[in-house]
């Protein structure tokens, strides 16, 4: 089913028959036009998703859903965690999205010695938005969750997973270069960093905390490019 008729529904694991909040509501009624009796499919955010079919509208003029069976979650076969640096602007919520698409586990927002973007509350809301469109557009029924904005270097010095990479060219660092091999126990953790660049004394840090240099070649690309690339070659490992 195309993702247009995918719609998130976060009671969906525990109750055959749902009610979809005003967001979804909204899409269903007001965007696709759909009639009672339509088929569609619904996720919860949290693993599962299932067949479903549209059974009419409440008294608060919510849609009412009866849930059918279960269906794939298309999920990777390792958990990776995201951490990249806040661009200018709101580039983040594009990279999110992609990200949310191609399998990532959660995203964590970087501020860095170079980093141009700023983190505020509504960005967040719309990067944890963007999370939920790239899920409802991939088949996915897991939104990976989008952390507030932390320094990478605390972020260094958190609980990560031991399989770490940092998405970095061959010319900028002295990290040494790893290769993906087999999926890791405890998943995998990457590291990206602003279009300029992490500073040597990070990526300095990142080699103290056990990061390998991802190579992506000689050239500079930008954080998005960066991030998508990256995650999609350590997610192809789990294939």
């Amino acid at each position: 089913m195309g993702a247009a008729r995918r719609f998130w529904a976060p009671q969906a694991a525990g109750s055959r028959d749902l009610r979809l909040d005003a967001a979804e509501t909204h899409h269903l009624l007001r965007v696709l036009r759909l009639r009672p009796g339509a088929d569609i499919e619904v996720f919860d955010g949290a693993g599962s998703a299932f067949s479903a079919r549209f059974v009419g509208v409440d008294g608060e003029a919510r849609c009412l859903v009866e849930r059918g069976a279960a269906l794939p979650a298309r999920e990777p076969g390792i958990r990776l965690v995201v951490g990249v640096a806040v661009p200018k602007g709101d580039g983040l919520t594009a990279i999110v999205r992609q990200l949310a698409e191609i399998g990532a586990g959660a995203i964590v927002p970087l501020t860095s010695e170079h980093s141009e973007g700023r983190a505020t509350p509504g960005r967040l809301t719309r990067w944890r938005a963007a999370a939920l469109s790239g899920t409802r557009q991939s088949g996915r029924a897991t939104v990976p969750p989008v952390a507030a904005p932390v320094p990478f270097e605390g972020w260094l010095r958190s609980d990560l997973a031991p399989a770490r990479w940092i998405a970095s060219p061959r010319s900028a660092s002295g990290v040494p270069q790893g290769t993906p091999g087999a999926p890791a126990a405890g998943g995998h953790v990457l590291a990206v960093g602003p279009e300029g660049g992490f500073a040597a004394s990070e990526l300095d840090d990142a080699h103290h905390h056990g990061f390998r240099r991802l190579d992506l070649g000689d050239r500079t690309l930008r954080t998005g490019t960066a991030a998508v690339v990256a995650a999609a070659l350590l997610l192809r490992q789990a294939e």
